[in-house]
């Protein structure tokens, strides 16, 4: 992030901020920006943060949840779905990306690491790596943006649960007509086809993921809040994450990421899902429309 981006952020969130006193002293809102951005970006405990600022842990602490929550407030304004224009942009971008018509987004989850909750459900954070989280679904662009995040479900939970609950794959969805998953044994030729066209594709979810974990580190080290307040956190480095990216800023080197490729059941599948998938590997990835030519849904892509 260039001193230019850190000034343009602080535009955006000081209307919404007040001076708050520490011992008399008022901490401006710019600095509290600051402080709330050093915390996101490297992650440190809040005494650390604190110390070098001049202020408590405490405030710190309080300064974060109030700046992010800020943040969050601009939610609307930097990660949208896209409209039909758009769309139909995204479509020719990741077609030209990975060979794979019709694609307007591609949806996975990830794990956020927090400390185990003091609270009577603790266990249901701990997830399938036995360390506990949050785990977010994320929707991607063609730019590897947020077109739609959720950041609300405890560790334990399956990605096709948040799913369906959310209403807006991998082998972790289901597949129906809409959205779109690998073969788990392809045998054809076309299936082979389509599954290499569908892992190329939404290979970029898997690289928003890492950029956006590693510009944000605090999102790799352990959160340490209470369990209302981790949302808050993790939606806001995603709006910075896109706000970002708008703005041109380059890109972190991208570190292996733990959560991936952790092998999964395949879920029950419908069967017109099966059989529409069936029929677009055959005649659309081998072809080079960009459309898809079945005036159904655009797909979504999960992760195999």
């Amino acid at each position: 992030m260039s001193k230019e981006n850190a000034t343009e952020i602080i535009g955006l969130l000081q209307p919404k901020l007040s001076g708050d006193l520490v011992r008399g002293t008022p901490i401006s809102p710019s600095l509290q920006i600051l402080i709330t951005l050093r915390f996101l970006a490297c992650g440190t405990f809040h005494h650390e943060t604190g110390y070098l600022c001049g202020v408590g842990e405490s405030t710190v602490c309080k300064i974060v949840h109030k700046v992010c929550s800020a943040i969050c407030e601009l939610k609307k304004d930097f990660i949208k779905f896209p409209n039909a224009a758009e769309q139909a942009t995204y479509k020719v971008d990741f077609y030209e990306y990975g060979n794979f018509p019709g694609v307007i987004g591609c949806i996975d989850g990830c794990h956020i690491p927090i400390k185990c909750p003091s609270t009577a459900d603790a266990e249901k954070f701990r997830n399938r790596k036995n360390w506990f989280s949050i785990n977010v679904q994320g929707v991607c662009t063609p730019t590897m943006q947020f077109s739609n995040i959720v950041a609300r479900w405890k560790g334990s939970t399956h990605d096709s649960r948040i799913f369906h609950n959310t209403l807006l794959g991998v082998s972790g969805y289901a597949q129906t007509n809409f959205w779109f998953t690998p073969y788990l044994h392809p045998v054809r030729p076309e299936q082979q086809r389509y599954n290499q066209a569908h892992m190329l594709t939404r290979g970029l979810i898997e690289r928003m993921f890492g950029v956006w974990k590693n510009r944000f580190h605090c999102l790799r080290n352990t959160l340490r809040f209470e369990p209302r307040r981790y949302c808050i956190v993790i939606i806001a480095t995603a709006v910075l994450h896109n706000f970002l990216k708008q703005c041109g800023c380059p890109d972190p080197d991208i570190e292996d990421d733990d959560d991936q490729h952790v092998p999964i059941a395949e879920l029950a599948n419908d069967r017109n899902g099966l059989a529409y998938r069936d029929a677009f590997a055959f005649q659309q990835v081998p072809n080079s429309s960009v459309s898809g030519g079945t005036g159904s849904p655009p797909p979504v892509l999960k992760r195999s």
